[in-house]
């Protein structure tokens, strides 16, 4: 995948799900071929970490997920989130699949993107912001 699509599949699972909403719907209505392969369902996902000091792989618990997979000709979009929410799935599957494919509305799709990238990046310096004022500062006496 190239630089720019995994940027883009970056913003989108961080994207506010009614503009991911949105967006979906505008291109399912430029693009209406677009068919459901495997409908938005929930299951268990594995998350696996790595021990620091022996370096050795452990399962960590399961997280829930919803996955979705949508297709357009012989191209498919793959959507997966967090929690149990098939919409989001879905239209994430939907725009997944013209982001790579170039089809429908993709202009306005990235552009779209760009500015939510913009807030969201807002966000995250807030929040930095926000749990540095509350960050103890230690003093080592030597």
């Amino acid at each position: 995948m190239s630089e720019k699509g995994e940027r883009f599949r970056t913003i989108l699972h961080r994207v506010d799900k009614g503009i991911l909403g949105q967006l979906a719907r505008s291109v399912l209505a430029a693009v209406p071929e677009i068919r459901v392969i495997k409908p938005p369902q929930v299951g268990l996902v594995m998350i696996r970490a790595r021990e620091t000091v022996e370096n050795q792989p452990f399962n960590l618990g399961e997280v829930l997920v919803t996955e979705c997979t949508v297709a357009l000709g012989e191209a498919t979009g793959w959507g997966c989130c967090l929690g149990d929410d098939p919409d989001r799935a879905y239209h994430l599957a939907v725009l997944d699949l013209v982001l790579h494919l170039g089809v429908g509305p993709v202009e306005r799709i990235e552009a779209a993107l760009l500015a939510e990238e913009e807030r969201i990046l807002q966000e995250d310096v807030s929040e930095f912001a926000s749990i540095a004022r509350s960050q103890v500062q230690f003093d080592v006496l030597g």
